[in-house]
């Protein structure tokens, strides 16, 4: 809760207590007089405390009413929606920012992320969720995406140079990217379909530069 705003609640819950009280005791100093009239005149009288209101049920509901819409409006801070809901960067865009050379990223949700021209080169994306993000133009040079899930992606454009992508999870749109080369894709997931295309590919060559392995060995390409 908004620390500023807790005397406001506190006041307002006085407030709305104090009122059904204020009620109850000009309610029974009425009912009080008429009792003391009705019997100076033998009318039947009615005991007071017959009439008094439920003063404790009354100042619950309006407490809890009260409380409930101070809910309603107090803002909810971004920080919490993003740590409490797990979804991290999930359906946002984040197009042409710099998330390059960081290791904060690591296992993060990026699913259905609008990522058009950013840059995460040099980044620790190991076990990152791409599924059905809109990666054009990212650079994803020298990346660590080990493990990470690129299905269903649209990566028109996108750089995987020195990329270590091992056991990574890629679907058609690979063909669509700038560049493979120096790659290592050992163990990465590719369409049976889509990895005689990638083979074919001129920039399939040369050898990681972080492990060493040829690019197209690790592709298991002829």
């Amino acid at each position: 809760m908004n620390k500023s705003r807790a005397p406001l609640l506190a006041a307002t819950a006085a407030l709305l207590i104090a009122a059904p009280g204020e009620a109850f005791q000009a309610s029974l100093s009425s009912k009080t007089h008429d009792w003391s009239a009705r019997t100076a005149l033998n009318a039947e009288p009615t005991s007071p405390s017959s009439s008094i209101p439920n003063v404790g049920a009354t100042a619950s509901i309006a407490f809890v009413a009260a409380a409930m819409t101070f809910s309603a409006v107090a803002p909810i801070s971004p920080a919490n929606a993003v740590s409490g809901g797990g979804l991290d960067y999930a359906g946002i865009d984040i197009s042409g920012q710099d998330f390059s050379k960081s290791t904060i990223y690591k296992g993060k949700d990026f699913t259905q992320v609008i990522a058009k021209g950013t840059n995460f080169a040099g980044s620790n994306l190991q076990g990152c969720r791409f599924y059905k993000a809109y990666l054009v133009n990212t650079d994803f040079t020298s990346a660590d995406l080990r493990g990470a899930s690129l299905e269903d992606t649209s990566m028109d454009g996108a750089s995987l140079l020195d990329v270590d992508a091992r056991g990574a999870y890629f679907g058609q749109s690979l063909l669509d990217v700038n560049t493979l080369e120096n790659g290592d894709f050992t163990d990465a997931q590719i369409p049976l379909k889509t990895l005689p295309l990638v083979c074919d590919r001129d920039d399939v060559k040369g050898t990681n530069p972080k492990t060493g392995v040829d690019t197209r060995e690790s592709l298991m390409c002829p």
